[in-house]
């Protein structure tokens, strides 16, 4: 009979600190990087960080701002730059979750995928739900080629308000 090792990916777990308002990113891998996103405007507002195996921290950053925070891999040693535009109307409800956290840290609530679906130019890919529905793009606003790869964002962005 063959054994069959089974290796679950470890996923990145993004958490702010309402209190100091730090986001920290747990157990960060060496092959990705993380920076971070305006939520309201899709703009990239710090370089991306490479993972340590460690704990990365972002602080110093803008209480009245909420932000997304974008995960990268094959960086090596560029200045990757992105931007993000969110084309379903998405609430961001950052501020009901952190006012009831009791000042406690808050993972954030979900990660949207990015993908390439073939039909995008090699410089727009789609961001996409647990459903594979799209509801986001995220364009490539530096490099060439496939090298970053735009893997995923951790965003408080839950609700589609246009099903209401």
């Amino acid at each position: 009979m063959e054994k069959k090792n089974i290796v679950k990916e470890q996923k990145d777990q993004v958490i702010i600190y309402p209190d100091t308002r730090i986001i920290k990113i747990n157990s960060s891998r060496p092959e990705k990087a993380y920076g971070l996103f305006d939520s309201q405007t899709g703009t990239q507002v710090s370089d991306f960080v490479k993972g340590n195996g460690g704990q990365i921290e972002f602080n110093s950053i803008r209480p009245n701002r909420h932000y997304d925070v974008g995960v990268i891999e094959n960086t090596d040693d560029e200045k990757p730059q992105f931007a993000m535009n969110w084309t379903k109307q998405m609430r961001d409800n950052t501020d009901a979750i952190l006012s009831s956290s009791d000042n406690l840290p808050v993972e954030y609530p979900y990660m949207y995928e990015i993908i390439n679906n073939g039909n995008n130019s090699d410089n727009v890919f789609d961001m996409v739900d647990n459903n594979s529905e799209k509801i986001g793009e995220v364009i490539n606003l530096k490099q060439t080629g496939d090298k970053p790869r735009f893997t995923c964002v951790h965003s408080f962005k839950v609700v589609d308000d246009t099903k209401k």
